[in-house]
């Protein structure tokens, strides 16, 4: 299979799309770019006691408002979970409930370890 692909030229292919250095440059140029906005605006802010405040209280709202969102959608997901459990013939509620409990609780472990 190595002698097919040297015979037929692709591992060539393979090295030489490697070595291509096109789309990195042009990534790099975009970071570069980015760092260079991103300082400016950081320079604006900071000149600017009053609109630095405005910004960071429009931020604070901003994240506190996601942060009711995933609120509201967990309460919801709980009581269409609720509901859902209900609806079970007796004998799978309990069996069923185990499941959901066990399947949140490793979601929420990885989140929380994703997030610490």
């Amino acid at each position: 299979m190595a002698i097919e692909r040297l015979l037929t030229g692709s591992i060539r292919d393979q090295v030489k799309d490697l070595m291509s250095t096109e789309d990195l440059v042009i990534e790099a140029f975009r970071d570069l770019v980015k760092d260079e906005l991103k300082s400016h605006i950081r320079n604006v802010i900071d000149a600017d006691p009053e609109l630095k405040a405005e910004v960071k209280e429009a931020v604070s709202y901003y994240f506190h408002t996601k942060a009711r969102t995933i609120y509201a959608e967990l309460k919801a997901t709980r009581a269409a979970t609720r509901l859902g459990l209900r609806l079970l013939p007796d004998d799978l509620q309990g069996e069923v409930g185990e499941a959901v409990v066990s399947l949140f609780e490793k979601e929420l472990g990885t989140l929380l370890e994703k997030a610490l």
